[in-house]
This record gives C-alpha cells, structure tokens and sequence, in this order.
C-alpha cells in the first residue's frame, strides 16, 4: 500500500475523475477503511485525497473488478507490499472464481436443459402397462456415494464388457438398465446395479449373472438428459397412487438409448420401469 502521501491535496470529485472510482464508492470505501481519504476538514467535513493514493485507488479497482469482495480488498492491498504473499492469495482467489465459474456453468447447462423440456412437460408424460420379459444379465451391484455416481460404475463396466465380447462379439443383447434398490431417495449412500442382457458363460470377479424374472410394471418414457429424469419418475409414482397399484420391487431404468451410445443428451432415451402387482 502506498503511504506516502505528498503533494497538493485533491477534492475527492477531482480524485474521483483521475482515480476512475465514483464519489459514492470513494465514501463507501472510506467508510470500509478500505481507502481513507488523507484529510478530512473537522468543520466542513470535505474530504481531500493525496496523489499518491491514487495508486491504492487503481490497485482498489482492479481487485474489484477480478471479482475480490470488500473485505478481500481490504485483505489484499496491503499485500502489494509483500508480492510473495499477494500472489499466494491472488492465486486463491483465482482458484475459487475457478470454482464458481464451474457451479455457475453447471447451472446455465441446467437451465437450457429445463428450457427445453418446457415443450415435453407441457405434452402429458403417457404411462404405459406392460410385461417386461424375463432377463439374463451381467450385474454388478454396489452402493455408491450418490446417484450420479452411477457413470462411475459404468466405466468401471466397460472393461469386462470390451473383454467378453474380443472373445464372443455375441455375449450381449441390446438390453442394458440400473436397478435402484432404497425404498427412499438418498442423498449419499445409494445401493444399486447395473447390468447388460448376457448370453455368455464367463463372469468376471465381482460380477454376477442374475436371472431377472418377468415382470409387470408401469413404464414412463423420458427423453433427454438426466437432470429432469425425476418428471419421469413422479408421474409413474402419481399414476400408481391414482390407479391404487402397488409396487411389488425396485424400481429400474432401461438405457434405450443412452450416452454409451450418443454423447449428446438431447437424444437420450429412457424407460423408467415400476415394477406393479398383476
């Protein structure tokens, strides 16, 4: 921080004008002890700056307009000083506004994901009731940290899949979904499967072939991506509550078309399956 202070003594509406800060936020951050005018008549109460503080104003002004807050101004400027220092928290403060671009970037691709599903919620989500036929599946269950966990368990999938199929290109059917086994939605801790319609022989430590029996269920369509997979899921929820069905086990997703096939989530397609009592 610049602490000398010589020369002729300015107005603040002429510091003002060379130091590029209005007058209202040249009080404000007097008023912070941000940046204290050099003299302020006891009388009239006028406040006069020092030329050489309008260094400590540009200084003031760049750290608010990277994004740096009052106290982390007030933090900072005497660290110009001490460049060691001020880079150390420079770079922390970069390391944050990092993160925040990342959150506020999850929120914009949220927000055109609901924009555009305006025209698919004002379309009636159809409940169907069908059988889903009998399954033999490679299945690997786990409990996971949370839900979007589940792409973990997917990669992790890949492995067996690529080495099963160099050795039989026809061990898989075009069947592949995840099992959701809490009665409840978690927040953490979630128990799930995932599996892929198996005719081969071979199974992989860890995994397991598991026969999934025929079922009736209710089924729900969604298509797009998964931050809105919920819709899905509500409506054969409220479908079974007005229709007085009861869910006979976990409920179960089938990956019609999903981003193992398409990166693009706009062409995603997924069944949302209620298993019900016949």
């Amino acid at each position: 921080m610049n602490r000398e202070l010589p020369g002729t003594l300015m107005s603040i509406g002429e510091f003002s004008r060379y130091s590029g800060l209005s007058v209202r936020m040249l009080r404000h951050y007097a008023e912070r002890g941000v940046l204290a005018p050099a003299e302020v008549d006891e009388f009239s109460g006028y406040r006069r700056y020092a030329p050489g503080q309008l260094q400590d104003a540009g200084r003031v002004r760049m750290l608010r307009d990277s994004g740096c807050g009052i106290p982390a101004i007030a933090e900072l400027l005497p660290l110009f000083d001490s460049p060691d220092m001020l880079r150390l928290r420079l770079q922390s403060h970069l390391d944050e506004l990092k993160a925040e671009a990342r959150r506020v970037a999850e929120q914009q691709a949220l927000a055109v994901n609901l924009l555009g599903e305006l025209e698919a919620r004002a379309r009636r989500l159809d409940v169907v009731e069908r059988t889903f036929p009998a399954l033999r599946v490679l299945y690997l269950r786990r409990t996971v940290a949370d839900y979007p966990s589940e792409g973990a368990l997917w990669v992790n999938f890949r492995g067996p899949v690529a080495e099963l199929t160099s050795h039989d290109p026809e061990a898989f059917g075009d069947l592949g979904g995840a099992t959701y086994f809490d009665d409840e939605y978690r927040d953490a801790d979630v128990e799930m499967a995932i599996w892929r319609e198996y005719r081969g022989a071979s199974v992989p430590d860890g995994y397991e072939v598991v026969e999934l029996p025929e079922q009736r269920v209710a089924t729900v369509t969604h298509r797009g991506g998964f931050e809105t997979i919920s819709e899905a899921t509500a409506t054969a929820g409220a479908w079974i509550a007005d229709q007085q069905r009861t869910r006979t086990g976990p409920i179960f997703n089938v990956y019609v078309h999903g981003p193992g096939r398409d990166p693009n989530p706009e062409n995603w397609v997924t069944e949302v399956n209620v298993p019900i009592a016949v």
